[in-house]
């Protein structure tokens, strides 16, 4: 749930009318691709590029959704172009967009997390009569409490 308020939170920061470059690619590691869709969309509909790095504001939106290209013969869906004020801000956006982590904000590696400490579990290696009968393996301290909650104590 902390992962996901960070993210909303930075989500808000890139509303803001300027974000630096170096900003917006620290950014990355606390988004998923999502989030960032969610701030471009949010931009535009402040009248804002899209790309959050571009100070420009949106001019008038053309209202048609597919463009027609007489050069390739193609038809393009514009529904995302324009959340954009060019076709530069629109590419860099999306090139921004698939650098951002596939991976899940919870598996995610933290500044703020310890990883790759070793802990002890145990100092006692695993026998064989261990896995064959785990009561009687176990040290006495064990034992008693284990065969205390088998009888139906607490």
């Amino acid at each position: 749930m902390e992962l996901k308020k960070r993210a909303l939170k930075v989500v808000e920061s890139l509303l803001e009318d300027s974000v630096a470059e170096d900003f917006l690619v620290d950014c990355a590691k606390f988004i998923t691709r999502a989030n960032y869709r969610d701030a471009v969309e949010e931009r535009s509909i402040a009248k804002m590029c899209g790309y959050p790095i571009c100070p420009n504001k949106l001019g008038k939106m053309p209202t048609q959704q597919y463009k027609i290209c007489t050069k390739t013969n193609r038809v393009y869906d514009m529904t995302e172009r324009k959340c954009f004020c060019s076709n530069f801000c629109y590419k860099a956006s999306k090139e921004f967009e698939v650098q951002i982590s596939k991976t899940h904000l919870w598996r995610r590696p933290h500044a703020s997390e310890r990883s790759g400490e070793e802990v002890m579990l145990s100092e006692t290696h695993l026998k064989e009569e261990d896995i064959d009968s785990p009561l009687t393996a176990q040290p006495e301290e064990h034992r008693s409490s284990s065969q205390c909650l088998a009888a139906g104590g607490t």
